[in-house]
């Protein structure tokens, strides 16, 4: 295991200064920070129990959901990002999902199903467009309801349907559920089976996207999708697998053309369950965390008690694992990643069955350059840009436009770009009717990846 997952990443020494702490010694599940005050937080135990905190974790207040009860998991916890005072809760052997308007002081149940409801990987979500929306994806009836008055009623909207091309087609277990950043609507679920699903319109119709592992159809859950907030079309999905003859069965996926394809992208033989991304300067930060059904079988199925975190966007990545202080007896099954910044403090939360542990991270962290490959412009005549370039990763379900701005910012030309093999473009854009000038050239290939500056002579 140790030399699989070695071949994989580039271990980088934690940053001088950076020391994890514990906060909370209970198993942990869920965890929400409050957006308008981060130094409250909220964190998902075991048995019923919610601890808050509202010194950034110095003191913990243990709020008993009606009665405590040993078995249940809140693995979902959100506040709501205008009206901090309401939060929801949801889980794993609860059955409903509750809203509080009194920071958790008192419960109403809000979602509540003939059969108990499951809320099992990141579940529960909020849309950052339009505050009301809220949305949940239901693991037992694969149902996503909606609601649009900040979580006092919820509708049910469609059901993730079964996959016709199986011998026997069942509805997946739908894990968790995702909103595209840039979009109003279009929603990506993870389900078991490692099979992704996209709905175009709030949830109401579903697709299949991809299946990860076709013949691996009931080993793997998908339980978190993150977004990049830089560029909307890169997005990452972790995967969790438990029979260990299957693998590789799980890992880090990633995709760059909004969802349409996915592609693996790192840790093919271990088990993951939770993922964390932040902008930082030009790139995205990442950290990931494993996730082992049985402790006594980390050895085969790599999960429990690893943490990675890259500062690169992926193409190298530092061992956490050894550099946090675990709880002797607990697993070390990750569960959730929260990014904070509380005036000038940044603060990584890492969630994990093993407690739930911080770290502070220094704003001089040096970040590795990133070689980002230039576009190549070059006019052979007055009237006609010529634009070659190679991207590695490049996506293949949308077209490459490239786009001539003038120094106002106003599109004034643009053209689309011819592929060669599975890296090469290459195309001409008309530009004799404009004037002599410079002007900024750019391509688009779903996001801006690439882009110059030329002079157009006389």
């Amino acid at each position: 295991m140790k030399a699989t997952i070695t071949t994989l990443l580039f271990a980088i020494a934690l940053a001088h200064g950076q020391q994890w702490q514990r906060l909370l010694s209970e198993p942990c599940y869920g965890m929400a920070i409050n957006p308008q005050n981060p130094r409250t937080l909220y964190v998902g135990g075991e048995g019923r129990l919610l601890y808050r905190s509202y010194d950034g974790g110095l003191t913990w207040d243990t709020i008993v959901v009606e009665f405590q009860n040993a078995t249940t998991q809140f693995t979902n916890v959100l506040v709501h990002p205008i009206d901090t005072n309401v939060v929801f809760i949801g889980g794993i052997r609860f059955g409903t999902l509750r809203r509080s308007n009194d920071n958790g002081a008192t419960w109403e149940s809000v979602l509540v199903g003939t059969q108990n409801y499951v809320f099992s990987g990141e579940a529960i979500i909020n849309d950052p467009k339009a505050p009301a929306i809220l949305y949940a994806a239901e693991f037992l009836t694969s149902t996503v309801f909606r609601s649009t008055d900040r979580g006092r009623s919820w509708h049910a909207m469609g059901s993730i349907p079964a996959d016709s091309t199986l011998p026997t087609p069942i509805p997946p277990r739908l894990c968790c559920i995702a909103l595209r950043p840039d979009s109003t609507g279009i929603l990506y679920a993870g389900c078991q089976g490692s099979a992704i699903y996209r709905s175009d319109d709030s949830g109401r119709t579903w697709r299949l996207i991809q299946r990860f592992y076709q013949t691996k159809l009931r080993d793997t859950e998908i339980p978190q999708i993150r977004f990049s907030s830089l560029r909307p079309n890169v997005g990452y999905a972790v995967m969790t697998y438990f029979f260990w003859p299957l693998r590789p069965n799980g890992g880090l996926w990633r995709t760059t053309d909004g969802g349409w394809s996915w592609q693996p992208y790192g840790f093919q033989d271990t088990s993951l369950w939770a993922i964390g991304i932040r902008p930082r300067q030009d790139r995205d930060e990442l950290i990931v965390g494993g996730f082992t059904e049985f402790f006594d079988a980390d050895t085969v199925v790599p999960g429990a008690r690893i943490v990675r975190r890259s500062v690169d966007e992926g193409r190298s990545w530092q061992t956490h694992d050894q550099a946090i202080p675990w709880m002797g007896t607990l697993p070390g099954n990750a569960f959730a990643f929260r990014y904070a910044t509380d005036g000038n403090r940044e603060r990584l939360y890492y969630v994990s069955d093993a407690g739930l542990y911080a770290l502070d991270l220094t704003s001089d962290e040096p970040l590795p350059p990133i070689q980002r490959e230039p576009l190549v412009v070059i006019q052979p005549s007055r009237s006609v840009l010529r634009i070659m370039g190679d991207w590695d990763m490049a996506p293949t379900a949308i077209p490459a436009i490239v786009e001539v701005y003038s120094a106002l910012g106003q599109l004034v030309a643009q053209a689309t770009l011819r592929r060669y093999g599975q890296r090469a473009f290459y195309g001409e854009v008309d530009v004799g009717h404009l004037a002599a000038g410079m002007y900024y050239v750019r391509l688009r290939i779903g996001d801006p990846i690439a882009s110059a500056v030329v002079l157009i002579p006389n």
